[in-house]
């Protein structure tokens, strides 16, 4: 006789939002990455918003499989995203990464006593805040001449320069070189320390990640800097007339800057060693 093997759901997480938040509003209707309904798991203080899942389509094995096709991963990303991005334009939420996914209501709910007081303080953190990011870019050829006609260190070799016989000329404007590029990246931590105290004011943390090269950004200047903000939503509009502000006073240095967001707390959620 031949039996029948049941295929019972996973349970894939999109984030953690406080129960008490849930008394002021319902959680909107959504239609989960499997095309089946969003729904609440509570546990204590905690409701974790889920979405059953076909066991054999999000095992752990498939989804290695899937992830290396660029449609499939970008069409599921997106649809995480957009989720995450409803709930958190009504809740605060600490967002989950993309498939994060357990075997049953019983694997989460340990989850979610194991960490409990954690997430308590993450939501606690994120209360009223919006993340938003900071790109700034550099104009190679405008840094250097900046760098060639404002740095003292520079201007002051350029000037002994004229005074020397021309065999010691030629051996110096290679060390002026080497100097003017020792300087622009000198110039660059030092333009953004500058910046960051005149930003303080405004978010309550900040996280630096690695800068993106020109095939990733798809764009002819060097990224400099890639920076993520937690920031109150009573101060983001002060935050922005300040980007302006500072990025008006850096034209002169080749720099212009990208400012993208409201995001869910994505890289705030995270552990330091999982950014």
């Amino acid at each position: 006789m031949a039996h029948t093997s049941i295929v019972s759901d996973l349970i894939y997480l999109y984030g953690v939002i406080p129960v008490e938040e849930l008394q002021e509003k319902d959680v909107p209707p959504l239609i989960g990455i499997d095309q089946k309904e969003t729904s609440i798991i509570t546990f204590k203080e905690l409701a974790a918003v889920i979405t059953p899942v076909n066991s054999l389509t999000y095992s752990q094995q498939e989804i290695d499989i899937q992830l290396k096709d660029a449609e499939w991963l970008k069409q599921k990303a997106f649809h995480h995203h957009e989720c995450i991005s409803v709930l958190h334009d009504q809740y605060t939420i600490l967002p989950m990464s993309f498939c994060t996914i357990f075997q049953n209501e019983n694997t989460l709910k340990h989850l979610l006593n194991e960490k409990y007081e954690e997430i308590l303080g993450k939501l606690s953190t994120f209360k009223n805040k919006q993340e938003w990011n900071l790109k700034i870019y550099c104009d190679s050829e405008k840094s250097f001449t900046y760098v060639v006609n404002h740095n003292p260190a520079v201007t002051q070799l350029r000037e002994s320069l004229a005074a020397m016989p021309k065999g010691k000329q030629f051996i110096m404007r290679k060390k002026l070189n080497q100097l003017i590029t020792s300087e622009l990246e000198k110039e660059h931590i030092q333009w953004w320390h500058e910046m960051i105290k005149v930003l303080k004011p405004y978010f309550s943390e900040s996280k630096l990640r690695k800068n993106w090269g020109k095939e990733m950004s798809e764009r002819n200047d060097e990224m400099i800097i890639n920076c993520d903000f937690l920031i109150e939503k009573s101060k983001v509009e002060l935050f922005l007339k300040e980007i302006q502000e500072i990025e008006r006073r850096y034209q002169i240095t080749g720099c212009t800057f990208q400012v993208t967001g409201p995001w869910p707390p994505y890289h705030f959620s995270k552990k330091e060693k999982e950014t």
